[in-house]
């Protein structure tokens, strides 16, 4: 009984061996591969970084290259990207699934650590002009997202350029989170042609007017940092938690902003 057992074990195998061989897995018994996601999603989604188990982005299948040495905590869904002293992640721009345009709406969820007093979050902005080397503070281009310190607040804020100039989206009061106490906060930019929104918590915290932006020599994201392009003032790296990094081409309504941050 036990020879006529092991001889349909082997039978068995073989036969599972021959199927994964048809379906052209090397080595054999290798599932198959997950499907590639489509570069954008019904949603307008190009970018969108989990930070469950790797530092992928799930749209292009593009690898942040790391700085220094952030690592992963518990998050708001899954794991979080923890940041850490003179950490950050980039990825180039060229290699996104679909290229910044007028019109584009940046997510994610954060919880504020207040030290140091303040730091860069997201930004995406040209190399300082004319010297390329000394890349800090050219607010001509671009996105900038941070935070500083407001009375013992940490003041979120964001600073967008239009190709010859910036404008300042500033929530003030409405955009303080307190160190001591903050949970997760689901924060958002959205850039429409005439107009930059800075929401906290589903909440439209400053609407300011502009005339649109410009992405000239915007050639890399930084997460969890001002640098290496906005550094100037002190926004360096953030000891903060950064989750569900989500971008958009496309400026998504005040509706969907509020329907992520109920989630």
């Amino acid at each position: 009984m036990k020879h006529i057992t092991y001889i349909l074990a082997i039978a068995a195998a073989l036969l599972l061996t021959s199927c994964f061989q048809d379906l052209g897995q090397n080595p054999p018994f290798d599932f198959p591969e997950q499907p590639t996601p489509p570069p954008i999603g019904d949603d307008g989604q190009m970018f969108y970084l989990s930070f469950d188990e790797d530092l992928e982005d799930y749209q292009s299948l593009m690898e942040a290259a790391v700085v220094g040495s952030p690592t992963f905590t518990d998050g708001k869904s899954g794991k979080a990207y923890a940041g850490a002293s003179n950490s950050y992640l980039t990825f180039d721009v060229a290699n996104m699934a679909a290229p910044l345009s007028s019109d584009m709406t940046f997510t994610f969820w954060y919880k504020v650590n207040g030290s140091p007093d303040r730091a860069g979050i997201l930004v995406i902005g040209p190399p300082h002009e004319g010297n390329p080397a000394n890349a800090q503070n050219n607010r001509t281009a671009g996105i900038r997202i941070f935070r500083e310190n407001a009375g013992g607040m940490q003041r979120v804020k964001a600073n967008v350029g239009n190709g010859t100039a910036d404008s300042w989206v500033d929530g003030r009061i409405l955009a303080d989170l307190d160190p001591a106490t903050a949970g997760w906060v689901h924060i958002a930019l959205v850039l429409a042609s005439d107009k930059a929104t800075l929401y906290m918590d589903g909440l439209a915290v400053q609407v300011t007017e502009f005339t649109g932006i410009s992405w000239n020599g915007c050639d890399i994201i930084s997460i969890g940092s001002g640098a290496p392009r906005f550094n100037e003032w002190g926004h360096l790296s953030d000891n903060s938690l950064i989750d569900e990094l989500r971008i958009y081409n496309k400026a998504l309504p005040a509706s969907e902003i509020e329907r992520m941050a109920a989630d």
